[in-house]
């Protein structure tokens, strides 16, 4: 938890604080009135240059871990609030570049580490398959010296594995979840609407086949020659059709 705010009887015993401060902070007295009063700034130019602006940012810094307000500095320094606010600013952004550089470094360092690891498991993993069998014959006094192939040990291929997960999670994609193969909504109305078409054209088809089929349970007419009439009267095909003379 921050520290209160300092606070002062006067103006005076507020520079004086400020000065001591500063002075502690290893600047000269003619550096925090160059900086107050601008000195050797004319007029028309740049208040401050490159290193003036330095200094002001790095006075601002130190007044601020002394506890002083934003408005106590700009009083001290016969700055504005707004160049008090702003330096607060740079410095901010500053401290918080320097962490990130840091941890990028650490992080960096750690992956290569952990890939070094990677590699001496793969290679002691490549050196586990070929086993050294000597067998030795005392009627004949010799020895017999041969190589045999085996599957590895497994082990290892267990530490690369879980060095690839520590790389992972040092650089971010470990936590990285695929991405969903779920449909837009727009492929989703496509095949909602082609569904629904192909249930239409089968009503449709299912109504028109029970128009045409004749029910079984009418019986069939015949006339007085004993033809069949209306729906009873069997369909011709076109070779039955064929055969058939006109009169």
């Amino acid at each position: 938890m921050p520290l209160p705010e300092i606070s002062f009887a006067s103006k005076e015993e507020q520079l004086q604080y400020a000065t001591n401060v500063l002075v502690e902070a290893g600047f000269t007295p003619e550096q925090i009135d160059r900086i107050r009063h601008k000195v050797g700034v004319g007029p028309g130019k740049i208040p401050y240059d490159k290193e003036l602006t330095g200094q002001r940012r790095f006075m601002v810094q130190e007044l601020l871990a002394a506890r002083m307000s934003n408005k106590q500095i700009a009083e001290t320094l016969l700055l504005s609030k707004e160049t008090v606010s702003s330096d607060r600013i740079h410095n901010r952004q500053l401290w918080t570049n320097e962490i990130l550089k840091s941890q990028d470094t650490w992080r960096a360092r750690l992956v290569q580490e952990q890939d070094e690891l990677k590699k001496k498991a793969l290679e002691s993993f490549e050196l586990s398959k070929k086993k050294r069998v000597v067998t030795i014959n005392e009627g004949r006094e010799e020895t017999i010296v041969r190589i045999e192939e085996s599957a590895g040990e497994s082990s290892f291929l267990s530490v690369a594995r879980s060095c690839l997960e520590q790389q992972a999670k040092l650089i971010g994609l470990f936590d990285i979840k695929p991405q969903s193969t779920e449909k837009s909504g727009y492929k989703n109305f496509l095949d909602t609407l082609t569904k629904e078409v192909k249930k239409i054209r089968e009503a449709e088809r299912t109504a028109s086949d029970r128009s045409t089929a004749i029910d079984a349970d009418v019986k069939p007419e015949f006339d007085d020659d004993g033809e069949p009439v209306g729906n009873s009267r069997p369909m011709l095909t076109a070779d039955q059709s064929d055969g058939e003379e006109e009169y």
